[in-house]
């Protein structure tokens, strides 16, 4: 399951690049949708009744071997194909009714192909870990229905991976694009049969979540209200867990464990609010070089080992070597997306808008702008480098090295090769430069370095000796901010849901609601850590913001990001198609509008176990 998370991922990234290529390619905008993601036979790629469809052959070369296609309907290959070449609307109108994809149409839709399996074979380089290509081999065209499955015809007879994307050009709803691949090169033969998969959570969220907004246009975007009269749900049986699952009781803390632990606790919020305030200073010190507004929103801080930190680094990133001075020796690292660097300093050498464009789609991380990426990358050591002097009782500075283009997939997370096998501690944030997004922004510094060598110990959520009492759930006013330093409300029994929350008030409400209906929660702020609690126990998860933002959404891809299949409901109190979109391809599986009723809370809770015991 992992195995294939990892590879949807990718695929993911796939579809992002195509978009971006194609596009550049014609002229104009060409927009992929929401990609579902399956296993598929021969006979279910061809079963659907349907019209003549364009077929291109692609193989798999270099580690891996194997065939696998692209397939899109003959209108759209002639539309697209026809666009690319400048046909006039006209004429372009009489080929599509009649169907006539000349040779001069199949070259053009030709070179289309070239990118979509060009951009494939990139993000392949980037992200998977055995060097492979797709390389577009001869076309065809095909009538679905009557493909001979038992044949060889037009492609074998074998279980594959398929991709599937709707296509819009230039504002026009075009049809699906598919990308099929072979399952068994990639290692996902062993879950593939001859019967369909159900939809995977991107696509299973968007048909639960928005079926009331599929027939509305993109703009103007309205916000989701609660219907009035809504029918309840059905009354559902309410899951128990096993007598066996029930974790034994904690052992007794000492005195001195409990001590010690609040110590590891006061250092970790000392070092979390010096990150975030980084985070902060940078925008202004960066914004100033620049000349625009550099945003870099903070999604949060938490342990990691260079295994962990490599599973969910994505694609190609330049790596900045920061060497600490002070009371510790070593290596601190900031990473951040390819483009991101290149987009930067182009942007500070004032590269023309068109030409800056081009760079950074090509990937192009000449000298120039590596130079001037490596001022931004200055400023932005000095910016800890300073706040750590002023706010800090020890010694800490980070002094900019040397930059470096790296793959984080092919790096090996057990050997010191690129850099050491070690306890970490990562603080992330969201990249924004004059309302563009540019990804995220990841500093891996060794937990020795900032004294939290120890911070694991506070994953065992145990209450340090003489902390102050909390309120009762009762007292807490729906709003409020929750503590931001300790896990907190440690049931006695393992919870079978999480609850990942900014609003306290809101929270303690639905956990009460589930509760009451014979589950065990635990509330969680957004900073706590998710690595130690996410457990294959965990049966579902809700992320409740007070509004949707992109602080939760930095949550949301910490959970995804561990690889457990445990569905995650966002919530909030106004939900736009633009931000439900967003949460979805952060991970959300589903959206619950807040304050949410008990019938409300009973039906995700049916719905997404339901999807997750399928």
């Amino acid at each position: 399951m992992k195995a294939k998370e990892r590879f949807d991922k990718i695929l993911f990234s796939c579809r992002d690049r195509i978009q971006e290529e194609v596009s550049a390619l014609l002229g104009k905008p060409i927009k992929l949708g929401e990609p579902e993601f399956r296993h598929a036979s021969k006979e279910d790629l061809f079963s659907e009744p349907g019209g003549k469809e364009v077929l291109i052959h692609a193989s798999l070369e270099g580690e891996l071997q194997g065939n696998g296609c692209v397939l899109v309907g003959i209108k759209d290959a002639i539309l697209i194909g026809g666009t690319l070449i400048m046909l006039p609307e006209s004429e372009l109108e009489n080929i599509l009714s009649e169907q006539d994809y000349s040779e001069e149409l199949q070259d053009s839709f030709g070179e289309i192909a070239n990118i979509i399996c060009g951009s494939v074979t990139m993000t392949l380089e980037e992200q998977y870990p055995k060097n492979v290509r797709l390389v577009r081999r001869e076309q065809e065209v095909i009538v679905p229905v009557k493909v001979v499955i038992e044949s060889d015809q037009p492609i074998l007879d074998v279980p594959y991976y398929l991709m599937t994307t709707p296509m819009q050009l230039d504002g026009h709803e075009l049809g699906s694009l598919r990308l099929v691949l072979p399952a068994s090169p990639f290692g996902l033969e062993s879950s593939a049969s001859g019967a369909e998969d159900p939809p995977e959570p991107v696509a299973a969220a968007k048909a639960a979540t928005m079926s009331r907004e599929a027939a509305a246009p993109e703009e103007p975007v309205g916000v989701l209200e609660r219907v009035a009269g809504q029918a309840p749900a059905e009354p559902v049986e309410v899951l128990q867990r096993p007598v066996e699952e029930q974790a034994p009781s904690q052992p007794p803390v000492s005195g001195e464990q409990a001590a010690f632990r609040q110590q590891v606790a006061r250092q970790k919020e000392l070092v979390d609010n010096l990150l975030q305030g980084g985070m902060a200073k940078m925008c202004e010190e960066v914004s100033a070089l620049l000349g625009g507004n550099l945003k870099v929103v903070f999604t949060g801080n938490n342990a990691a080992s260079k295994g962990e930190f490599l599973d969910q680094a994505g694609g190609k990133q330049i790596m900045t070597r920061m060497e600490i001075k002070g009371d510790h020796r070593g290596e601190a690292y900031l990473f951040v997306e390819d483009k991101t660097a290149i987009y930067l300093g182009g942007t500070l050498i004032m590269l023309p808008e068109v030409e800056l464009e081009e760079t950074v789609r090509s990937e192009d991380f000449g000298e120039d702008a590596h130079d001037a990426y490596g001022e931004v990358t200055n400023i932005i050591a000095g910016v800890y480098t300073a706040l750590f002097e002023e706010q800090y009782s020890g010694k800490f500075g980070l002094v900019k090295t040397s930059m470096e283009q790296v793959v984080p997939i092919k790096i090996d997370p057990d050997a010191d090769e690129v850099f050491p096998a070690q306890p970490y501690y990562l603080s992330t944030g969201s990249i924004q430069y004059n309302d563009r997004e540019l990804g995220r922004l990841q500093l891996l510094i060794p937990a020795s370095a900032l004294a939290l060598e120890d911070v694991h110990l506070l994953d065992e959520a145990i209450e340090p000796a003489g902390e102050p009492k909390r309120e009762s759930p009762a007292a807490a006013p729906a709003g409020k901010p929750a503590a931001p330093s300790h896990l907190r409300d440690q049931p006695e029994e393992s919870p079978d849901i999480l609850l990942f929350t900014d609003d306290d008030g809101e929270a303690e409400r639905i956990a009460e609601l589930l509760a009451a209906m014979g589950y065990i929660c635990r509330i969680l702020h957004f900073k706590d850590p998710v690595h130690s609690v996410l457990t294959p126990r965990i049966r579902i998860a809700f992320l409740i913001m007070r509004e949707a933002s992109e602080l939760g959404f930095g949550v949301a891809i910490k959970i995804s990001s561990e690889g457990l299949p445990v569905p995650l409901v966002a919530a909030g109190p106004a939900w736009t198609r633009t931000l439900v979109l967003k949460a979805v391809k952060y991970g959300a599986c589903d959206i619950l509008i807040t304050p949410a009723s008990p019938e409300d809370i009973r039906e995700k809770i049916e719905v997404n176990l339901v999807r997750k015991a399928a």
